[in-house]
This record gives C-alpha cells, structure tokens and sequence, in this order.
C-alpha cells in the first residue's frame, strides 16, 4: 500500500564532517520521503575502524527499526569492498535477523544499477587510498565487471567533503581517454560532492554515471517497488 510519507533509514560510515552524505541522498529525495541516519564510527579508513564499524550494524539496524524507517541501506563502498565478494549480501543476512525491514547496501545498488544498464566495462573515480582501491577493483573484477581505467585523489579521509567537484570531474574525462571504450562510470563514496557532476558527466561523455548517493536513492526506492522518475541526477535516477 502506498502512503503518503516514506522514512529511509541510512547507516552512514562515520559522523564527522559527512553532513553532506545527509544533505547530498535528501536533495535528490523526493518530497514524500525523509532520511534519517545512524552513524557506525569510522574516523578512518583503516582495517580497525572498518572491523569494528561492521561490529556495530546489528546495534544500527534495531535503532533504525526503532526509528519505523521503511528501508535501510548501509553505506560506505570500504565497508563491503574490504570483505571480497558477496560481502555485502553478509551485511543484508546480519541486518536481516535483526529486522524484517527491507535492506540493501551502497556497493549492492550501485552493482545492480550498472548490470541493469548492461554495462560491463566501467570507468572507477574515487578519492581513496591504492588498498582501498584494490580492494574496489577486486570485489568488481569477482562480481563480473571489467575496470577499463581507475583513477583516484588518494585523499587523507577527513578531506573526502572538500575536495572541489571539479576534481571526480577531470578524473572521469581523464579516466574516459585512458579507456575511450567502457560503457559507465563509477564514483564511489557519497562523502565526496558529486550529485551536481553526474548529469553534466553523462551530457560530455555520453556515458550512463552511477554514484554512491544516487545508488543508495534509487536502490531503497527501488527496495520498496517505488520508480518515481527522478530529475537532474543521472540517467539511472530518471528512466530506470
């Protein structure tokens, strides 16, 4: 049954300075639907921080279901990435004996787009350090995907909100030239701005764009059987 007003529940990977992962998923919501968070812990990008963020998702799954949310998505590409293939699908299982509330990851939708899209050779931006990436590179290669060109800031975790749109910007034109024939780009963290990017990437390049934020939107819409075309944020968003 439809209602009027929908809560989205999001477990984002760290508190500090990510005020625009919130502001970034609200803005391309849409009116009907608001976004509450938990936040598991990370302070940085390290097997430590991420282990015992991953120790925390049962707690945030029943403080999101205590919150009535009406799905959850847990974000963070680190977070599943680091964990291989099918790590993700663990995640879901983990929150799944915990509530019955519909679930998915960040990784998990931005996957699901992109097989939608039949793309198969990708194009990867991200601002993280080489293991991370790797890790990234590995958990696509296992999942099907073919990585034509990664290009990446390899900026200290705090800075991921500064770095200037224009950055992920130059890095997927300078990704595109390196691998003129892949068929989608991937910018993976919704801790950096790149919602105001994706349409304009998709107008020079001609290339669908899925992104971390916009995955996460169109995944729990999706979750909840929900397809209201969405405008301004990519292809994905709008006719999928």
């Amino acid at each position: 049954m439809r209602k009027d007003h929908y809560l989205i529940g999001l477990m984002k990977p760290s508190k500090a300075g990510r005020g625009l992962v919130q502001s970034e998923i609200q803005g391309m919501l849409p009116s009907n639907f608001t976004l509450t968070s938990v936040a598991l812990g990370i302070r940085d990008l390290v097997e430590s921080q991420i282990s015992a963020a991953l120790g925390r998702i049962e707690e945030a799954a029943e403080e999101l279901a205590s919150r009535h949310v009406d799905v959850i998505t847990v974000g963070g590409t680190p977070p599943v990435v680091v964990g291989g293939y099918g790590f993700d699908r663990k995640i879901i299982e983990r929150i799944n004996r915990v509530t019955p509330i519909p679930a998915t990851t960040s990784q998990t939708s931005a996957d699901k787009a992109m097989t939608l899209l039949r793309a198969k050779k990708i194009i990867v931006v991200t601002p993280f350090r080489n293991d991370i990436n790797h890790a990234i590179k590995r958990y696509m290669e296992d999942s099907g995907f073919e990585i034509g060109s990664l290009k990446t800031v390899e900026a200290p975790f705090e800075q991921f909100p500064e770095i200037p749109p224009s950055v992920p910007y130059d890095l997927a034109l300078e990704g595109l030239k390196a691998a003129p024939d892949a068929q989608c780009l991937f910018i993976p963290c919704a801790a950096w701005p790149v919602s105001e990017i994706i349409e304009p990437l998709e107008k020079e390049t001609g290339l669908p764009v899925i992104a971390s934020a916009q995955a996460e939107v169109w995944g729990a819409l999706r979750l909840m059987g929900i397809k209201t075309p969405i405008q301004g944020y990519g292809l994905i968003l709008r006719d999928y």
